[in-house]
């Protein structure tokens, strides 16, 4: 079975040159005029961005209750459950 790209619903004489694109009419807008635009979605991007600005990247907690199992001896790693867990997420 042969596959070909090309078919009859395609000419054969296209021409692998670029040709240069015109560049759109561009027409400066403040970024204040752009934000009324969209103004529902935009706002809403805006108080996410500002309520994750507030989250901390790390759970301080998470890491010091880790660090505390490691250091008492609690921390109880099952292989086969994080070899599960990877081949879920990463396939």
């Amino acid at each position: 079975m042969e596959i070909n790209k090309l078919s009859a619903n395609y000419p054969t004489n296209l021409s692998a040159e670029k040709k240069p694109v015109a560049p759109a009419e561009a027409r400066p807008v403040s970024p204040q005029a752009s934000k009324e635009s969209i103004s529902g979605d935009w706002q809403l991007l805006e108080q996410a961005e500002q309520e994750l600005a507030t989250i901390d990247e790390v759970d301080m907690d998470k890491v010091n209750a880790l660090r505390a199992a490691l250091s008492e001896g609690r921390f109880d790693l099952n292989l086969a459950d994080l070899a599960q867990s990877m081949l879920e997420q990463h396939g």
